[in-house]
This record gives C-alpha cells, structure tokens and sequence, in this order.
C-alpha cells in the first residue's frame, strides 16, 4: 500500500467516528499542556531567579579574598589542618589571573580606614583603592558624575551613606534619616588619620584623637543607594591611598609609645597579602564556573554569584523533573484513551480488516494502518496542546506582571530601576515544544502498537463471517 493510500485511509477512518477521536484528541491535548506549563513553570522560576541574582550584582565577576591559612577542621580530632596550598593576593598572582582564559579584567584593591570630616562633622569612612583603568571596565552604576579616571588624584568616588552617618562629636548622635542630605559632588570633604573618636580642642584630656594628617577629597561620581556593595565606601586611585598608609605607617610609628592604637591610623595591614580583595571580570556568565576552577588550581579561594547559580540550577532540574512528573500523568492517562480507542476500532472494523486480508494487503500494511491512526491522534493533541500552552503561558506572564505574582514568586529584592516585565513566571523554550510534539506522537504510536498488532492476529475468515 502506498503511503499517500494508507494516510488517506487512516484519516478517513478517524473522521468516521469524530466525536471519539476528538474526546481522544482532547486527552493527549491536556496530557500535553499539562507537561508543557509544569516544566514551563520551573523554567519562569529559575529564570526570575537569575534575574534578582543579576540585579543584586553582576553573574560575570569572582571576588578572591586572603585565603586563611588553616582550611577547615579535621573531622576526626576537630583540630585545626592547613591547606595544601595558598597563594596570596599580590602582583603575581594578579598577573596570573590575566592570563586565564576568558578574563577581561583584573582588579587588585587596597583598603584603608580614616575619619571624614564635614564642617563639624565627622564619621567613619572605608576607602578602598583601585586602578582607575581597570575598575571602569566593571560593571559598576554611577546614580551622579562620572568613573575615576586615568590622572585622577584625589578624586574619588562614593556612596550617600558615608555622609549621612556624619555626626557631631559635641552633640548626641543623631540616625541617618535626621540627618541634613549632602550631595557628594558639592560637598568639601577632608580625610584625617585619627578614627578613635571624636576631638574636643577644650579637652585636653582628648589629644590623641587630634587629627595628626589631613587629606582634602573630591566626589566625581556617586553610587546608586541600592549598590549595596559600594554605597557605604569610598573609591579612590590606589597611588593616593597608598600615601595615605604610608604617613600612617610613620604615625604610627612615632606614636605607639605614648598609648596610640592601630587603628587610629588606619588600622593592621595585612602583612601576607598586598591586597584586601582581587575582582576578576569573566567574558561570559558560562565561563565563570570554568574561570573560578583554574583559579581555585592557583591556590586562591574564589566566590562570585555564580556559586548560587549553580546551586539554583542543580535545584531547579529536580523541580523541573517533579513538575514534568505531575504533567506526565496525564499522558499517560491520556495513551490509554488512545488504547482504548483503537481496541474500539478494532472490534468495529472486523469485517473491514477481514475483507483487507482478503483483497491481498498485508500484515504489515494492516499494521501501519493502525499505527498512523493513532500516530495522528498523537500528533494533533500535540500540536493544538503546544498552541495552547503559549497561549496560556503569554496569559500567565501578563497577569503575573499585572499583579506583581512574578516577583512574589522570586521572593523579590530587585533593583529600584528594574524592569517588571521583564519577569516571566512561564518559559517554553523552542526545543521543550518540540520535545513535547515528538513525545506525543510517540505515546501515540506506543499506544497503538498493541491494539495494532491485535488486528493483525485477526484470521481472515472469521473477520469476514463477522455482521
């Protein structure tokens, strides 16, 4: 038999009895969206997810940190064991980063502690200093002014919140919300090496807080209040904070005698790292796994956002894996209706097949007869199952943005200026639509089989005696 001939016939033989076919197609229709919107579902998940990764910082940088020369306890005796290897954070190692595939950049920073001081006020500052080339290349948002740039000296930028912690020393300290609202940029601004409290020129008794070093500092450029990782410190190039710990090394050197602290000037350097902290910028977020074990092979202990991406992803197949799971039920519901169907078929088309036998068609023709009827009943509940899971799946998101249901379910924490509708609760993926089409015409053709086979069996003879 031709298979133009044997499409002809099995579809006129599904169109004979239509409101069986339809009840048959409407089961591999639900069985099919069914699965679609669970797994879509578990993909809007992870999706959202990423995203409030993404705006708390940027997927493609890895933080390195001085590494701590005891690794974990020994499980055995609890007793402290140190690490195979541990490099430290300096000029070799920062090299060596640069040469890793798929780095882009590289920034090695320096921190320091000083007083700030506004008019009478004054407050705690954390400076960290960088190299203004390297540090534009970073994915860092400016709310006012501009990056530090290349000749920059004591230009700096910083967040709001250092200057809203400013206070009085003479008056009782007051919280951020009463605080006067200082534009940076605007604002005359001085560093002073002594940190330890606040001076009274009348108290004589106060003199080791006397300012000993005044730096004057100008903001170029101000951090957004929801830059979480910036907004309470203060960037400067690296070459002006390094003279600053340099006179505080002589400071401190010349005053540890007469009851000075550390931290009055600064506070302990670390003697074994020249860096408090090393960035490194990845090409692309799906190198970063593959970026952050070679640097781990250096001996350095890297942690970037990444490290949750990873826990989410391994999470979210399971999810996937339970949802699609649930869905499969009713396919599987849904390949028994087309069992049962073809069962029907078989025993109302005896004569039919009897008189096939006869004419000369063969088993196997009998056979793909069957087989492409049920393969159609598959395939069309697929096809009108993937129509419809789009549409259901648009319906979601629109609603999910609308009422705030696609934040909810990520558990929110999202940047101020992020875009709503750019969270989606439900993602079908091209390749989950074609997944699910060959998936149904699969069950269907599995479904089939049995019943077709069955027909096969029938002997010619009695098929013809049959009214």
């Amino acid at each position: 038999m031709k298979t133009k001939d044997l499409i002809l016939m099995s579809l006129r033989n599904l169109n004979r009895r239509k409101l069986r076919t339809f009840l048959t197609v409407l089961g591999v229709v639900i069985g099919s969206i069914s699965i679609i919107m669970m797994i879509s579902l578990g993909f809007g998940m992870t999706d959202s997810t990423k995203k409030q990764l993404a705006s708390a910082g940027s997927l493609t940088q890895i933080d390195i940190y001085p590494a701590n020369r005891y690794g974990g306890m020994d499980e055995e005796d609890g007793k402290k064991k140190k690490t195979d290897k541990v490099a430290k954070l300096d000029d070799a190692s920062v090299e060596k980063l640069k040469k890793i595939p798929h780095v882009e950049a590289v920034l090695a920073t320096e921190q320091f502690e000083a007083q700030i001081n506004v008019k009478n006020l004054q407050g705690y500052a954390s400076i960290v200093g960088v190299d203004p080339v390297e540090y534009a290349k970073f994915d860092i948002k400016l709310d006012s002014g501009r990056m530090l740039q290349e000749g920059d000296v004591n230009q700096v930028v910083m967040g709001r919140d250092v200057l809203r912690w400013l206070s009085n020393p003479q008056r009782p300290r007051m919280g951020a919300s009463q605080q006067e609202e200082r534009d940076p940029l605007t604002t005359k601004m001085f560093l002073t090496l002594n940190q330890a409290g606040g001076y009274d020129p009348d108290d004589k008794s106060n003199e080791a807080n006397k300012p000993k070093q005044k730096y004057q500092i100008e903001a170029v450029g101000v951090f957004r209040d929801d830059d979480y990782e910036n907004n309470y410190y203060i960037v400067m190039p690296i070459d002006y904070l390094r003279k600053m710990k340099k006179d505080a090394k002589k400071l401190q050197a010349g005053n540890r005698q007469n009851g000075y602290n550390d931290y009055m000037f600064g506070g302990r350097q670390d003697k074994e790292n020249k860096y408090n902290n090393i960035k490194v910028k990845v090409d692309n977020v799906d190198n970063v796994q593959k970026v952050q074990e070679q640097i781990e092979a250096m001996g350095l202990k890297p942690h970037s956002l990444n490290d949750i991406l990873v826990e989410i992803n391994n999470s979210s197949k399971t999810q996937r894996l339970i949802l699609g799971g649930i869905g499969a039920v009713s396919l599987l519901v849904a390949a028994i209706g087309i069992s049962n169907t073809m069962v029907m078929s078989i025993y109302e088309r005896t004569k039919e097949i009897g008189v096939m036998k006869v004419i000369g068609a063969s088993v196997s023709d009998i056979k793909k007869m069957f087989l492409t009827e049920s393969a159609f009943i598959g395939l069309l509940g697929g096809l009108i199952g993937i129509v419809l899971s789009f549409a259901i799946s648009a319906l979601i998101n629109y609603l999910g943005v609308k009422y705030g249901f696609a934040a909810n379910m990520s558990g929110g924490g999202f940047s101020p200026d992020f875009d709503p509708s750019q969270l989606k609760m439900s993602i079908i993926p091209a390749w989950l639509a074609l997944a699910s089409l060959v998936f149904s015409a699969l069950i269907g053709i599995v479904s089939g089989y049995f019943p077709a086979k069955k027909a096969t069996k029938l002997s010619a003879l009695e098929a013809m005696r049959q009214n």
